[in-house]
């Protein structure tokens, strides 16, 4: 509980405007608060000591006469605090704390600008303007690492003060930038703070509007505002929480002797499998490949090798060569994949070369290694790494990289305090570390001529600020034996009868294993499922991106439910830990949180899932005491599904939410679609049995009501008797969208509605103009608007093959059930070798998505095979 807090709220002599007196109304309602509103002429008289905080909110820069001036400085440097917003972010040049005023100043109407651009395209836009924090910031408690304040309309006026381009406060501290949806804009610096003397002062320059039209994010304005009183409240001189910063952008490369170097490696083998482990081979192709552990992930392609690798949350290998005496690329003829080791053979210079990699289980750490198999070989190696954040932040966020060099080992470290060690057993006789920076970006390249006579290892180790750096000695084989033990858990955890067929059987087993290495932990972060892994790409939506490889509500819901099929219910557990960790203050689950902490909320399914999995965890698992603690959240959660239904007809609404699973296209955009009605209605159901087991009797009433009004009013309001069949999605005028999709399922499979009302969706979805041998279209090959490359179109997801397999399975039809979930299973060696892809064309059986290893297409075929009978 925060102690009151006393203010002086400034008022223009003139007379306050909209803005100004509807900040007045809100702060006087606020009983933490005492307050008083003070013209600024009166100001000198009322700073009567150090106590107060003196908040200007104007939307006109305020004109201080000297005497104002002098009272209020001596007030700030005596241990008072400052908040200047909006239009009075200019006020510390005024008070001689800063030389360099803001050079960004607007007062105008809104009208969407380049960062919209990315939200024009998604069915339910997101045109919003926030805070974003660098790596979080008191500002920012119980908001996670930055928020969204505002909502434009058109036409709606607004005035916006702060640093923009190449001007940046020369005393003041930046502590937020500009966001926008799922971006932001470091360009655009909108808040800072000053310590003066004893006191604290703090300018936030936009998007803190009192009287905006819509009402969205009150909730995060009142408590951004409040903690910025907090923020710069007096604290009797005591010190404070800095908090993460903004810095002007500075690339390079220079030495430190005070650089970690990474330890040495111990000997042992960290690649040895069971005899009997499942294994794939074939000639390598240039098709990608993927090995995680919960902190590590490497992504290249068979032929080319390595080219990526991530130690959450950064990138530490961007680049990874290897070249012969013509100085030609090396590429392998042959690739091998087994759980958690890739094996490629290559001939470099007409002998021959076997490369193998592992990755740590557990810990952030790599292994890779050559080995010549007749007769020595020589080649030149280099890699390449730039430590850059996960996006949203930019490339130019590490700062300038340090290193220190020494026999064969390398440290390199980034402004920010994040650690790469590389280290060559044998050490090679030079290691060269060249500056490859350019364009604002820092970036290191390491180059060695290699005598390959005999295995030659390369160990990289990273650690982040929030952890300590690796032990004294590195102890690989340690790896195996962890790695070992959980395939040997995996392979022992049968969820039901097994049929006979090997092939089935061993892909159920690889859909085990990788769903055990979509668990992702992150210091300071948290521990769940990412949605999957792929390589970076160019672009704003490819730059920083490793595939999917951060934290998604829906999916870690959808994949949890396998984890639960497969005895991996402490994976759950942290789903459910993880999602309740980051809730937005009104209750709403993330839609997207990437590792680097950056989370938004956009998406209305989240919610009701992350409800539907508690209860499903508990009826699995009995673990009543991670649901008696997770509790108030799955309530809190609850309540906020409640305000989404503003019509009151008992279904929540993507309207003014998000999306449910399709995101753009004609397929989207409703009021309400059959598929949220349907995850809300389960939801409900289930949560009522989950209350009442828990002791909460009145509660499980209110929910048991709702889930019959739910019921009721998606079959009222969705089926449509003369077609026989229930309608894809409800638009905001009350009309139906008629299309006939998969999605049909995920109502059906979750029990939602009546299985007697889907019988002609089933013989239809179990045709040829729905079904391909490789799964089944979202849109049927007859629909005008089929493509079969289309995301939201024709293509073919596993995920949705998964949903309508299992809703065949609900529904009696055990025959086309089994035959989806047998597509399925066959899916880990079309692409990928040992992976599920993410979507795939709907006339030829080939990935398009943008991962080829994704953690729904995993899950959904474990849950269709368990539920088919082949567990």
């Amino acid at each position: 509980m925060r102690e009151s807090l006393k203010i002086l709220f400034v008022l223009p002599d003139a007379g306050a405007s909209r803005e100004t007196s509807a900040a007045r109304v809100w702060l006087e309602e606020q009983t933490s608060f005492d307050v008083r509103c003070v013209p600024l002429s009166d100001l000198p008289q009322a700073l009567e000591g150090p106590e107060a905080v003196v908040w200007f909110h104007w939307v006109e820069p305020p004109r201080l006469r000297d005497s104002i001036r002098l009272a209020l400085d001596a007030h700030v440097r005596a241990g008072g605090g400052a908040l200047a917003t909006l239009a009075a972010a200019g006020l510390p040049v005024a008070l001689g704390w800063e030389e360099i005023g803001p050079n960004d100043k607007h007062e105008g109407p809104w009208s969407p600008d380049a960062a919209d651009e990315a939200a024009e395209s998604f069915s339910q836009v997101h045109r919003i303007r926030g805070l974003q924090s660098f790596r979080g910031h008191p500002l920012f408690e119980g908001l996670g690492s930055g928020v969204y304040l505002w909502s434009p309309k058109a036409g709606e006026r607004f005035v916006r003060w702060g640093y923009a381009d190449e001007v940046w406060p020369l005393r003041g501290r930046v502590i937020a930038v500009e966001r926008s949806y799922i971006s932001m804009n470091p360009e655009r610096r909108l808040a800072w703070e000053y310590m003066v003397g004893d006191g604290w002062a703090l300018c936030i320059g936009g998007y803190v509007n009192f009287g905006a039209r819509s009402s969205r994010y009150r909730p995060h304005l009142e408590c951004l505002i409040s903690n910025a009183l907090y923020r710069v409240a007096p604290n009797g001189g005591r010190a404070r929480l800095l908090g993460g910063a903004w810095r002007r952008p500075v690339a390079g490369l220079e030495p430190d002797s005070a650089v970690p170097l990474p330890p040495e490696l111990e000997p042992g083998d960290a690649f040895e499998t069971d005899e009997g482990e499942l294994a794939l081979e074939r000639a390598a192709s240039d098709v990608e490949f993927t090995l995680a552990g919960a902190r590590a992930l490497l992504a290249g392609s068979e032929r080319s090798g390595p080219e990526e690798v991530w130690f959450h949350p950064f990138r530490a290998v961007s680049r990874w060569r290897l070249q012969g005496r013509d100085r030609n690329d090396v590429v392998a003829t042959w690739f091998r994949i087994e759980p958690g080791v890739i094996t490629r053979k290559m001939t470099v210079d007409g002998r021959g070369l076997v490369e193998r990699t592992t990755v740590a289980p557990s810990q952030p750490a790599l292994l890779l290694e050559l080995a010549p198999t007749d007769g020595a070989v020589r080649v030149a190696w280099s890699t390449e790494g730039d430590l850059r954040p996960m996006w949203p932040y930019p490339p130019e966020a590490t700062g300038r990289l340090s290193y220190r060099l020494a026999d064969g080992a390398v440290g390199v470290q980034a402004e920010t305090g994040e650690w790469l060690g590389l280290r060559i057993d044998p050490a090679p006789a030079e290691l060269r570390v060249v500056d490859a920076s350019d364009s604002g970006r820092s970036r290191v390249r390491l180059e060695a001529e290699l005598e390959i006579s005999g295995p030659v290892r390369f160990l990289l180790l990273a650690s982040t600020r929030a952890e300590e750096l690796p032990a004294s000695r590195a102890a690989a084989a340690a790896w195996r034996a962890e790695r070992l033990e959980a395939r040997r858990l995996q392979r022992e955890a049968r969820a039901g009868p097994v049929k006979g067929d090997p092939e089935v059987a061993a892909a159920l087993e690889w859909a085990k294993w990788r769903l055990s290495t979509y668990r992702v932990t992150v210091p300071g972060v948290g521990t769940s499922l990412v949605a999957g892994y792929g390589r970076s790409g160019p672009g704003a939506f490819g730059d920083g991106r490793p595939g999917y490889g951060w934290y998604f509500g829906r999916d870690a819901c959808w994949t949890a439910l396998a984890c639960l099929a497969v005895g991996q219910a402490d994976a759950v557990r942290e789903v459910l830990e993880f999602l309740g960790r980051h809730q937005d203050l009104t209750g709403q689950i993330p839609h997207e949180c990437t590792t680097s902490g950056v989370v938004h909320y956009d998406a209305a399914d989240s919610t009701p899932l992350y409800l539907l999995l508690a209860a499903r965890y508990l009826l699995a698992t009995g673990d009543r005491e991670t649901l008696d603690r997770e509790w108030p959240r799955i309530v809190k959660a609850y309540r906020f599904c409640l305000t989404t239904d503003s019509d009151g007809d008992g279904l929540i609404e993507n309207t003014g939410v998000g999306h449910g699973w399709i995101e753009f296209g004609r397929l989207g955009g409703h009021h309400v679609s059959l598929y949220l009605a349907g995850v809300w209605t389960a939801a409900l159901s289930e949560l009522e049995t989950a209350a009442r087991s828990l002791g909460h009797a009145e509660l499980a009433g209110e929910i048991a009501y709702r889930a019959a009004a739910a019921r009721a009013s998606l079959e009222l309001s969705f089926f449509d008797p003369i077609a026989g069949r229930y309608a894809h999605g409800r638009r905001a005028d009350g009309s139906l969208n008629t299309a006939e999709t998969a999605m049909t399922a995920v109502p059906l499979l979750l029990g939602a509605v009546r299985a007697e009302r889907c019988e002609s969706w089933l013989d239809r979805v179990a045709s040829d103009d729905f079904t391909a041998p490789w799964g089944v279209r979202l849109l049927p090959r007859s629909d005008p608007d089929y493509r079969p490359d289309a995301y939201h179109g024709g293509s073919i997801w596993p995920l949705f093959t998964g949903w309508v397999s299992l809703a065949e399975a609900r529904a009696a039809r055990a025959e086309s059930a089994g035959r989806h979930a047998e597509g399925l299973a066959g899916l880990y060696r079309i692409h990928s070798l040992g992976a599920w892809p993410e979507v795939l064309h709907g006339d030829e059986p080939r990935s398009i998505g943008v991962t080829a290893d994704q953690a729904w297409s995993t899950a959904l075929t474990i849950l269709a095979l368990v539920e088919s009978g082949w567990g």
